[in-house]
């Protein structure tokens, strides 16, 4: 999952943080925020969903059942999230091969202390 954020937080050119908070207190804080604050944010069913783990039943028919050739997920995220980039960012094209190799060439440090 965390692979995927990536994924997602660089084609959108943004990071989006996460906090960890348990099921139980985002349960309340979802109730109350839904209640009192007009816009919808989260309810309480939307936490519930949040926490269902899916498992795979072993007798479904898998893609290569199906005949279906899977692709590559960093192949199809730039045209499925260039909506969420901010407006100074939408015109921007995908980075090209090259620039994904050279940005694999450096490590990047940051020091948050």
């Amino acid at each position: 999952m965390a692979e995927i954020s990536q994924l997602v937080d660089k084609e959108i050119i943004k990071h989006r943080r996460h906090i960890n908070v348990p099921k139980p207190i985002l349960k309340f804080a979802a109730y109350y925020m839904n209640r009192f604050i007009w816009w919808h944010t989260m309810s309480p069913d939307e936490v519930e969903m949040e926490f269902i783990d899916q498992k795979i039943d072993p007798s479904a028919k898998t893609f290569k059942d199906l005949g279906i050739e899977p692709a590559e997920l960093a192949n199809l995220t730039f045209h499925y999230l260039l909506g969420y980039r901010s407006s100074s960012y939408y015109d921007l094209p995908p980075a090209t091969e090259r620039e994904k190799r050279e940005e694999k060439k450096y490590l990047h440090v940051i020091d948050d202390q």
